[in-house]
């Protein structure tokens, strides 16, 4: 069964989303587990919702956990952030 992820993240200020992408296409490749889809989407000039699919609950979770650690490097440019996970329903 997959399942997804699904994170908005509010950023302090425009110029901090900039950096926080190029921080994120850096650090994504070699430290996220293989997803079946990713969608990155600005919602507004500081903010962003990122989501991602995966094969399975297991691998959400390790995800989740993966992801934690970057947004410990990122926190600086973060002002709020707001996770949802759940499996998917239609494919």
């Amino acid at each position: 069964m997959k399942y997804a992820r699904v994170i908005n993240i509010e950023l302090k200020s425009s110029q901090d989303l900039e950096i926080f992408y190029k921080k994120w296409e850096k650090w994504l490749p070699e430290n996220m587990p293989k997803a079946v889809s990713r969608t990155l989407v600005r919602t507004s000039p500081n903010s962003t919702l990122m989501m991602a699919v995966y094969e399975s609950e297991e691998i959400v979770e390790h995800a989740r956990e993966v992801v934690q650690r970057f947004f410990e490097l990122a926190s600086e440019h973060m002002h709020d952030v707001v996770e949802l996970h759940g499996e998917v329903m239609l494919d």
